[in-house]
């Protein structure tokens, strides 16, 4: 694990533009920085060691020095795809994943990308071909942005940072991403929050040559469950001990490491069964948890019943509302994108305790609900279709009730009757997005804080086309939930929960983040099953919570998905003052300047929060506040400059030339 940077342009390379690079993801890899440097072309690597400690060294370079490989992630099937190397002869010089990565491209091309196992994003050099290969994993586990450098050339790195400490790439934000994000929540397909820097997308290779040309190209695609043929068993009971079986199998996959491998707990059923069954696996065992001073938000005393019920070391960060306000410059910096939640925030803190502790790996429940159809939207949109039959009735709208029942408006009779008059205007099923409709809905309310400026770009440009482009062709042809459960993996999973909430807080401090739910040969065995064996009703996760039902207690497996939050406007104020550097980036003139939103709008927003009241779920107020202050943290930090952001984490200052 590590992170990767590089770059061609129309002169010889230098290493210390490389070795600028690198020191600006250094928080990726804090165990060495190593490059290769020949003609044109630089490359190289932060790295985080963690298997084969001693050879595991990058780049790895051919015998004729025209190709060479970096590479940051895991690859939980190389030994296999080795073992199959050796007996074509290929003889290794260590055990090293991204040595087995680099015969397998002199091998057999691109064509191997669709048979690694594993979460990666790399960079191949082929000389041979004056080309230069950028690949990413199928959910987009790791990162990688590229841009062209001004004149000729291009840049790579794992984080835009390491583009921006080239010196010829400069930080714009893009106003393509803010209508994104606040209207899905996230960036798509290969836009990034700044202008000129593009993300390569989850699935795909990008082939690239100094002259700046061009070609994409995808090695897998997700497959909607009418498109395969399904398992079919006789009973449930041969389901889930299937289910068991595959799991533990990917368990033991990603156990893979020379290291200790821990493991994220937050109370709910997915981390729950990762840490139980990975505490099978390996002789100690330790869980690391949030917990919040917000007893709303907290769910400590489930993560203490698992913890006890499975006799591991339990660890807990505390997090209070100011610590969560003290930190998110830091946590936007690292997530280099506007965010919608303060969420990630909790988690950045837990990695720091994770690194203080000597950890470098672990697991988390990640990927589990949109796998199984965990999530309330899929549940939701069973209930609006069940309703759009007789849109009448004034019993079906009731069901929400039932699936929002820890929310208070929806126990509020006056305002659930608000709630249900908003839902039936979204009863068209005839909807190619009506999976969506409601969450993009309260998403658009929010572009009133824009400028007039921005506002009028938002009036013709349309992030739902955008999104449109990176969707299966039979997308169109599917139903209505496996359309929900395929945006949600396109969106929310790649570019919020595995990208800002995942490997950008775990690898601010070195920690590396593992999801064996996402395995790929899970993943594959996971969309052959019926559907009514994870949505059985309005009972999600049907599967999970019944394969493992003697692994872990009731009161923990039968938990209803609550979603795991953090307080958002509400950290920021305290006893009617927020913190200066709120005050100062939401002032009338600082908010002008920027451009982006309308100054009288953002001022009446944070007057109201100085004596706010949040409640659980949440509302458009508090995505707004946290929306707009997140940008005006981009703009500040990386536009403007203004703010000197430094990894709590000792950054090697020496660059090792292979």
């Amino acid at each position: 694990m590590c992170g990767i940077a590089g770059y061609i342009s129309s002169e010889a390379a230098d290493a210390d533009v490389l070795h600028k690079m690198l020191a600006a993801i250094g928080h990726r890899g804090p165990d060495g920085f190593s490059g290769f440097v020949e003609g044109p072309l630089a490359m190289g690597t932060a790295r985080l060691a963690i298997v084969d400690l001693a050879g595991g060294t990058q780049p790895a370079v051919s015998q004729n020095r025209k190709v060479a490989l970096v590479f940051n992630g895991e690859i939980f099937n190389y030994m296999e795809l080795r073992a199959e190397l050796g007996c074509k002869g290929v003889s290794f010089r260590t055990r090293s994943e991204v040595e087995t990565l680099l015969h397998l491209y002199l091998e057999f091309g691109l064509a191997f990308l669709s048979r690694l196992n594993g979460q990666f994003a790399m960079a191949i050099w082929d000389g041979r071909q004056n080309r230069i290969h950028l690949c990413r994993d199928r959910f987009g586990i790791r990162p990688l942005f590229f841009c062209k450098l001004s004149g000729r050339g291009i840049a790579f790195a794992s984080e835009a940072k390491g583009l921006f400490a080239h010196g010829k790439v400069a930080a714009s934000i893009a106003p393509e991403s803010l209508v994104q994000t606040f209207r899905l929540w996230t960036n798509v397909g290969n836009t990034s929050a700044f202008r000129g820097v593009r993300q390569v997308p989850p699935a795909h290779v990008l082939t690239l040559d100094p002259d700046g040309n061009e070609s994409l190209a995808q090695y897998w695609e997700w497959q909607f469950p009418d498109e395969i043929e399904p398992i079919v068993l006789p009973s449930d009971e041969d389901y889930f001990s299937m289910f068991r079986a595959e799991f533990d199998s990917a368990i033991q996959r990603q156990r893979m490491a020379d290291v200790a491998v821990a493991c994220y707990l937050s109370g709910g059923v997915d981390s729950s069964v990762v840490a139980a069954r990975l505490a099978t696996s390996q002789d100690a065992q330790t869980t690391y948890s949030v917990s919040f001073q917000d007893a709303e938000y907290d769910e400590s005393s489930a993560q203490r019943a698992i913890a006890s019920h499975l006799g591991v070391r339990s660890i807990t960060e505390q997090v209070t509302n100011a610590a969560i306000a003290a930190v998110f410059p830091q946590v936007v910096w690292q997530a280099e994108t506007s965010l919608f939640r303060t969420a990630p925030a909790p988690l950045f803190l837990l990695s720091k305790r994770v690194h203080a502790d000597g950890v470098k790996v672990v697991m988390t429940g990640e990927g589990a609900d949109e796998m199984l159809l965990g999530y309330d939207l899929f549940r939701e949109v069973e209930i609006r279709q069940f309703w759009s039959r007789q849109p009448d009735s004034l019993w079906r709208p009731n069901l929400l009730s039932r699936l929002y029942s820890y929310l208070p408006q929806y126990r509020n009779p006056r305002y659930f009757g608000m709630i249900k008059d908003f839902y039936r205007h979204t009863l068209d099923t005839g909807s190619r997005h009506f999976a969506m409709s409601v969450r993009w809905s309260n998403g658009k309310a929010l572009e009133q804080y824009f400028s007039a400026d921005m506002k009028a770009f938002a009036q013709d440009y349309d992030p739902v086309t955008e999104l449109d482009r990176w969707l299966p062709a039979s997308y169109g042809s599917t139903g209505h939930v496996s359309r929900a459960q395929c945006i949600e993996i396109q969106t929310l999973l790649s570019n919020y929960l595995l990208s800002s909430q995942g490997d950008r807080m775990s690898m601010a401090h070195g920690v590396e983040g593992r999801y064996p739910y996402l395995d790929n040969k899970f993943v594959d065995f996971v969309t052959r099953l019926p559907r009514r064996i994870k949505l059985r009703g309005l009972k999600d996760k049907f599967i999970l919570r019944n394969a493992f039902k003697d692994t872990i207690p009731d009161t923990v497996r039968m938990r209803p998905k609550v979603a795991y939050q953090a307080p958002d406007i509400r950290a920021f104020f305290s006893a009617g003052r927020a913190p200066d550097y709120v005050s100062d980036l939401l002032a009338p003139a600082k908010i002008r300047e920027a451009g982006f939103f309308d100054p009288d709008k953002v001022s009446f927003l944070f007057k109201k929060g100085l004596t706010y009241q949040l409640d659980r779920a949440g509302t458009r107020d508090s995505m707004a506040f946290t929306l707009i202050l997140s940008t005006m943290l981009l703009y500040d930090i990386f536009v403007l400059g203004n703010r000197s952001m430094s990894p709590d984490i000792r950054i090697p200052s020496t660059l090792t030339l292979v």
